[in-house]
């Protein structure tokens, strides 16, 4: 009896657990967001250099300098340029000059150096650092970079940046921080939406799995829940949802239009005091990533990013395996309470995994934990489970 008692308990446990796990990518279903910042920083434009296509890489730095010329008067605030300028400009080696004086025209513009898990012989950077409490070792290591040129980098902040993509190939989350010298550095994606929100990365701090942004009075902008890995996850859910785009030289054309007189090919004022960011969907600096909803561009994760965080972050973290446990032995436990009495386990299955979904709503919205549907199911599979899984032990004889 004890043994049939202990053998329907370890099995109900399990198949709740295996179903929890089942509908592991369900985690943020039914929660709400994270409180988002008291002022949402605007969304960036996107600065294509796709009507380059056709014409040998590296491509001459004179289109990037005219464009960031072009943009200038603007005053576009941030800008990011998410494109590999590691090496010189092998045809006209002055245009890196050019480049770096565009770029002095900004304020702190930020530059991406590609991060690699382990040492290289690709140049070590020293790179921003954010305090912080707790364990890092889970955080994506960054040791070695491809790093911008040199003189680039003197106009401007470099930030590691590299995406991983999920074992099935899809790109779902882009990491805010990584691992670097056994500290916290920021990523390019967090350098730049810092930027915009007003924050200063030397006040804010990563808390266990939560970065708090705080601005040079240490006043608290935003928390962010981090997973393991320091990421946050990519919105897929709008496949409508695309990034107002403007390209290269259509930018420089419409400043020369404007100049003259004429109507221009895009409204420039548009991008008045927001984010820009260069970058492109060829497969030469931008690969074509795969996602839930198709192949996009590494630029577009990046925008739909940054909207889901300025709009209040989804909850991430996931809950302590000892809660996970907890919660499934105490269902089993109410299961095997309610005997062979059928309606009685099912009214004790339901009010348990409700009230696990109704904790789990609030944990997320205070704390950021995802989990609380899959972990409902399972707790409600378990506890349904339990009695009938005993019974048949004993009915069966099972030894």
């Amino acid at each position: 009896m004890l043994v049939s008692r202990i053998l329907a308990l370890i099995s109900a446990i399990a198949l709740g657990l295996l179903a929890a796990v089942a509908l592991v990518p369900h985690s943020r279903a039914l929660l709400p967001r994270l409180s988002p910042p008291a002022k949402a920083p605007p969304t960036p434009v996107l600065i294509s250099i796709e009507d380059l296509a056709g014409e040998s890489w590296p491509w001459p730095r004179l289109d990037l300098t005219l464009a960031l010329r072009a943009m200038s008067p603007y005053r576009p605030e941030p800008v990011g340029l998410l494109l590999p300028l590691d090496a010189p400009d092998t045809f006209e080696p002055a245009q890196d000059n050019q480049l770096a004086r565009a770029l002095s025209s900004y304020l702190t513009p930020t530059l991406s150096a590609t991060a690699f898990p382990f040492p290289t012989p690709a140049e070590t950077l020293s790179l921003p650092k954010i305090s912080h409490t707790g364990s890092i070792e889970s955080l994506r290591p960054a040791d070695s970079f491809f790093a911008p040129e040199e003189s680039l980098r003197r106009s401007g902040q470099a930030a590691a940046w590299k995406v991983t993509p999920d074992a099935d190939g899809l790109l779902t989350r882009l990491p805010l921080v990584f691992r670097h010298e056994n500290a916290v550095t920021p990523s390019w994606l967090l350098q730049l939406y810092a930027q915009a929100l007003g924050a200063d990365l030397t006040h804010s701090t990563l808390q266990g799995r939560r970065l708090i942004l705080r601005d040079t009075q240490d006043f608290e902008l935003q928390s962010i829940p981090l997973d393991l890995r320091g990421s946050v996850p990519i919105d897929w859910s709008r496949p409508d949802q695309l990034p107002e785009k403007m390209e290269i030289r259509g930018v420089v054309l419409a400043a020369e239009q404007e100049r003259i007189g004429v109507r221009p090919y895009y409204d420039l004022k548009g991008i008045s005091k927001r984010p820009a960011i260069l970058a492109g969907g060829l497969a030469e600096v931008d690969p074509i990533i795969e996602s839930p909803i198709g192949p996009r561009s590494l630029a577009e994760a990046v925008v739909r990013t940054w909207t889901n965080l300025s709009r209040g972050p989804s909850p991430v973290l996931h809950p302590p395996s000892g809660m996970i446990l907890s919660v499934l032995l105490i269902a089993a436990l109410l299961g095997l309470s309610s005997g062979q009495r059928g309606r009685v386990c099912l009214i004790e299955s339901i009010a348990w995994a409700g009230l696990v979904m109704v904790a789990g709503w609030i944990v997320a919205k205070t704390e950021g934990y995802a989990g609380a549907f899959p972990l409902a199911v399972g707790a409600f599979v378990t506890a349904i489970l339990a009695p009938r899984l005993l019974h048949w032990m004993e009915s069966s004889h099972v030894r």
